[in-house]
Order: C-alpha cells, then sequence, then structure tokens
C-alpha cells in the first residue's frame, strides 16, 4: 500500500511540473514510472497490471458510447486503414533491422504499423474534439486497426478460440433489457454507477475475455451497441474520475518499461525514424481520398504514435518464441518516447497548423472535400459558433424571434439535429484557420463564440479580426481564464455564461410570480 501511494505521489508532483512548464501531466506519469525504475521502485510484482487493464477497458467502453454503429459504413476510411497497414508493414519489414524469424517480424511489424487507442482518445478528448468531424473519422481508424488486432491476435492465440466464441453474437439480444434496467435505476446516481462499471467490465471485458477474445475489444463493443441509449452521454461521465484515476496506473506502468541500452537505443532511433514514414503516408492516403489539409493533418497527429497493443503481441510472442532482449527494451523505448511525443504535438496541434498551413494546403486536391465547410453565412445577421446547451438555446431564441442567424459546430450529428427541426445550420470548426480565411462575412454584425474551450475561443477571435470582421464579437464565458486577455485580442463583450443562466431564471421567476 506505502509503495503505491509513493508511486501516487510521485506521478502528481512530476506530472504537475510537467504542467507548470506548459506541457501534458500525461507525460510526467509516463517519466515518473521511469524515475521510479531507475530508483530501484519498478512494479515487480505487478501490483498496477489490474488497475491499468481496467482502466483501458473503461476508457475504451466510454469511447464506444459515442460512436454510432452507421459508422462502420464508411467504407474508403477502411480501404485507408487496410492500404496503410499493409504499405507500412512492408516499409518496417524491410528497414527496422528487427533479427526475428519471418513469422514473428511480420506479426510484430504489423503491431507498429498501429496507433495508439489510449492516446489518440485520451488526446482528442482533452480537447473537446472527440466528437468533431476529424476526431471521429480518427477514432473509426482506431476501431479498423483494432479489428485487425482482434484478428491477429486470433491468429497468435488460435488455441483460445472455439467454437463457444460464436455466443458472443448473442449479446446484441440482451441490449434492450440493459437499457431498460438502465432506465429504471437511472435516478440513482449510486445503482448508476455500479450497472455502469457491471456492464463495461463484466458484460463487456470479462465475458469477451472468457469467450477469447480480448476485454479491451469487448468494453469497445458494449459501448458501441449501448451508443444509441438516450442517456449514453450520462454513462461516461458517470465513470470519468474512476477511469482518469485507474488510466495513470497505465502510464506510470509504461513508463517503468523503458530501459536503455546500446543496441535497444539503436533499434529506438530506427523505429522512431520510421513514425515519421508512417505520418507521411498516412496523411497523403487522406489527401488522396479527398479530405482537406487541416483534417487530414489533426487526424495525422492524433495517429502519430505507436500501439499499446505492440507491447501485448510483445508480451505474447516472448512466451512463444525466444527474442533478444535488446529487441523487447527498443519496441518499448519506441512505444513509450511515441506516446509522449504524440502528446506534445496534440497539445499544440492547432497552433502547428497555423505555421505550416501555407504549405501544406498545396497538396489538397482540387476536387469537392467530403469535410468542405460553408464559406458565406448568406443574408445572416448573428453567426454562433458551438451549438452546445448554451450555443444551441442562444440560436433556438433567435431565431424563434426571426432574427437572421446562422449557427454552426463541429459535431455532425448535433448539427443533424438542428436541421432536422428546420433551423439553419452547418458543420464547421471554428479553429480550422481555412474555414475563416474563405469565410465571407456578408451582412454579418455580431459573432458569438459559444465554444467550451478558452484556447478555442482566443484562436477564433484572432481569426475573425485577421479576415477583417469590424462586428462585435460576444463571448459566453464558461472558464475562470483571463477574460482581460479575450478583450486585448478583440472580444467586444464577455459575460459569465453560467451567471447569465442564473439572471434568467431569476427573471423568469420574478415574473411569473408577479403575473399570479
Amino acid at each position: 500500500m506505502e509503495l503505491v501511494l509513493i508511486w501516487m505521489t510521485g506521478a502528481f508532483l512530476v506530472g504537475q511540473l510537467f504542467r507548470i512548464i506548459s506541457l501534458p501531466p500525461l507525460v510526467g506519469f509516463i517519466l515518473s514510472g521511469y524515475i521510479f525504475t531507475m530508483l530501484g521502485m519498478s512494479d515487480d510484482i505487478g501490483l498496477l497490471s489490474m488497475p491499468a487493464e481496467i482502466g483501458v477497458e473503461l476508457l475504451l467502453f466510454s469511447i464506444g458510447l459515442k460512436i454510432k454503429p452507421s459508422a462502420f459504413l464508411n467504407r474508403y476510411l477502411l480501404i485507408v486503414v487496410l492500404i496503410h497497414t499493409i504499405f507500412i508493414t512492408a516499409i518496417y519489414l524491410l528497414l527496422s533491422g528487427i533479427d526475428l524469424p519471418i513469422e514473428g517480424k511480420i506479426i510484430i511489424c504489423i503491431a507498429l504499423s498501429f496507433s495508439s487507442t489510449v492516446i489518440a482518445t485520451k488526446s482528442l478528448e482533452s480537447r473537446k474534439e472527440l466528437t468533431s468531424f476529424h476526431g471521429r473519422l480518427s477514432v473509426l481508424i482506431i476501431i479498423f486497426q483494432d479489428i485487425i488486432a482482434l484478428f491477429l491476435l486470433g491468429y497468435m492465440q488460435s488455441n483460445n478460440l472455439s467454437l463457444n466464441t460464436l455466443y458472443l453474437l448473442a449479446i446484441p439480444i440482451f441490449i434492450p433489457l440493459i437499457k431498460f434496467i438502465l432506465n429504471r435505476i437511472e435516478d440513482d446516481e449510486e445503482l448508476l454507477l455500479l450497472a455502469t462499471l457491471i456492464i463495461a467490465l463484466f458484460l463487456g471485458a470479462y465475458v469477451f475475455k472468457y469467450f477469447g477474445l480480448t476485454g479491451e475489444i469487448g468494453a469497445l463493443v458494449l459501448g458501441i451497441l449501448l451508443s444509441g441509449y438516450r442517456s449514453a452521454e450520462k454513462l461516461s461521465e458517470k465513470i470519468w474520475s474512476l477511469r482518469e484515476m485507474l488510466l495513470l496506473a497505465f502510464f506510470v506502468s509504461i513508463g517503468m518499461q523503458i530501459t536503455l541500452t546500446s543496441d535497444s537505443f539503436q533499434l529506438f532511433l530506427i523505429l522512431m525514424s520510421l513514425l515519421i514514414i508512417k505520418s507521411i503516408i498516412l496523411f497523403s492516403l487522406l489527401i488522396f481520398f479527398k479530405l482537406r489539409a487541416y483534417t487530414a493533418f489533426l487526424m495525422t497527429i492524433s495517429l502519430t504514435t505507436f500501439s499499446e497493443f505492440s507491447l501485448i503481441v510483445l508480451s505474447i510472442l516472448s512466451s512463444q518464441i525466444i527474442i533478444d532482449e535488446s529487441i523487447i527494451s527498443g519496441i518499448i523505448l519506441s512505444v513509450s518516447v511515441s506516446f509522449i511525443i504524440a502528446a506534445i504535438l496534440n497539445k499544440h496541434a492547432h497552433k502547428i497548423y497555423e505555421l505550416i498551413e501555407d504549405y501544406i494546403v498545396r497538396v489538397e486536391r482540387k476536387t469537392h472535400h467530403p469535410d468542405e465547410e460553408p464559406h458565406t453565412c448568406g443574408d445572416s445577421e448573428v453567426m454562433i459558433l458551438g451549438l452546445g446547451r448554451f450555443g444551441g438555446a442562444i440560436l433556438e431564441l433567435l431565431q424563434e424571434n426571426k432574427i437572421k442567424s446562422a449557427g454552426f459546430d463541429s459535431n455532425t450529428d448535433l448539427v443533424k439535429s438542428f436541421i432536422k427541426k428546420n433551423r439553419r445550420v452547418a458543420f464547421a470548426d471554428a479553429e480550422d484557420p481555412g474555414f475563416w480565411s474563405k469565410l465571407r462575412f456578408g451582412k454579418l454584425r455580431v459573432i458569438i463564440l459559444a465554444l467550451p474551450e478558452y484556447e478555442a475561443q482566443k484562436r477564433s477571435i484572432i481569426q475573425a479580426r485577421k479576415y477583417g470582421f469590424d462586428g462585435k464579437i460576444i463571448v459566453p464565458s464558461r472558464t475562470k481564464e483571463d477574460t482581460n486577455e479575450l478583450e486585448v485580442l478583440g472580444a467586444d463583450i464577455i459575460f459569465d455564461a453560467y451567471e447569465a443562466a442564473a439572471i434568467g431564471i431569476s427573471d423568469s421567476l420574478v415574473k411569473n410570480i408577479g403575473d399570479s
């Protein structure tokens, strides 16, 4: 128990240090694991293995809750994943220098072609971009890779698979019953939390492992099957704190696996060079399939990692054949460092794009892009960016009062829900400089930035003023960040969204009491 508390304290201190220097705390968590190993305080008896495994399963379950099954019909993205996997596997097979029997080498190279599910989804979630166009496409690529990984694990562990595995096909039959039970207990916070954990960890992870598959795949599948549940978002919120605490164990344990020798460092350098090639090929494929440079770039940044699945494959292979210690150490080091690089790149993804935008937009296809954003607000006088609870309420109020307005959001499902109500809305990513550079402001007099992220608000103000908008910019603030900075950048009106809601409720209540 004392050792676990020491690990937690160390991870907190190093994570806080990294936050102070504007680096992601998760980088600090990984580094703390390495430091503990250097100090002789590594996890020799596997104390972190179970919480780390549960943390990843809960993460995948919550991700699955946000994915609609219809998303799997995207055949173009499936083609991208297949081509990318084949190309990268062939390149790694020729250039990686991994000295193993050909079958084992192919398996390792396939595993190295995948990207980290944990890092990508965690980074997208931290930027509030998991439901954005590029965020959902990134998650779909990861899911398709996980499906390939499933077949690879099946090949490696064919002895664990049997006809009993087919029983898993019966799970969808029980989904209506699960939803019925959840509806009956959704008002009880404790029971709902317990039910969510049972669904994710027992019906998902444990049952799938029992029938020969992995717990990670099981948790993800259960989440997807429940994504149509009306309170799916609430289920995800219930396990958020527990999931984050358990994921800490995952990152610390990854850091504890890093070792340095001359041979392992040489393999590390080769694999990190090949990681760059892997990212360039992915970006090129996305551009070829007509995505814009902005979308392709953000997707590539999210997926510029090796996968934790590589470590699983390495563990299984090492129990079947003899693998040199330098190969094991080199791969573990490469996976770990790729996590660190990805965390840093993802934190500054939008800033990096702004710096290189003029160069990479030149490679875009000259045909219509599937994610093409609108270039005009028509005759609208007010534009609302962000259609969440607050922005959506503003849009409804304006359009009900016949004020010409247009709403935009990067969540396509949210946009579709407003379109069904005959509201004037469209898909757009406010953090995309290309959206602002091509936007014709026309009769626009007011821009309302109802965006959840402070950094997104800042970038939007900068872009709007940069491209000539001289009307009023209103910012409903939901953070405790420095609002003076928003004023300096060009915001005209800044108010606390929660205070405004409270005032609105109070005014309505006073009016109703007065009328009675």
